[in-house]
């Protein structure tokens, strides 16, 4: 009874082996016919050698020097300059297009607007605090609107004085 299932799978095996010369006749002519075409490679460019002159030129190794990633200012003149000495406000890396007025507080005589970034944080702000990118300093804080002296440099060393409003927005 045992050897019953083993005939039956050897003679099934059995009847898988037949003639193939008429698929190998298949497979020559097709591999005759379709002769894949390989174009060369192209040449590669030709290396350049760059002699690098670090005396030539900043380091890229060494974090630069202090003029070149602060502002200088031209102290000998007597006109109008920012003090460069105080501290960076938390809004002072935003610029004013990207602040919106969302509203104010009051408690007794004092006002602070809210301003929220393009990120979605919001910040109380009183008179005298700075913000934006060109030394704003918020002068007035209405309930509509918050008033923001900056101060533009013109070039000659000297800064000017620009004013700008920051509107109410609900949305």
């Amino acid at each position: 009874m045992k050897t019953l299932p083993l005939l039956a799978i050897s003679l099934f095996l059995m009847g898988c082996i037949g003639e193939r010369s008429d698929l190998e006749l298949f497979v020559t002519t097709t591999k005759a016919q379709h002769v894949a075409h390989i174009p060369p490679l192209k040449e590669p460019p030709k290396f350049e050698h760059f002699a690098y002159q670090a005396e030539l030129m900043r380091s890229p190794f060494v974090p630069p020097s202090r003029e070149l990633t602060e502002e200088v200012v031209d102290t000998s003149k007597n006109c109008l300059q920012p003090d460069l000495k105080r501290r960076k406000g938390r809004l002072e890396t935003y610029a004013l297009d990207n602040l919106k007025m969302r509203g104010t507080l009051s408690e007794a005589n004092l006002t602070w607007a809210l301003i929220e970034t393009n990120d979605g944080s919001v910040y109380r702000m009183g008179v005298g605090e700075y913000l934006g990118l060109f030394n704003g300093r918020i002068a007035k804080v209405a309930p509509q609107n918050v008033e923001v002296v900056e101060l533009i440099p013109d070039g000659s060393g000297c800064w000017s004085e620009r004013t700008n409003n920051i509107e109410l927005s609900g949305k």
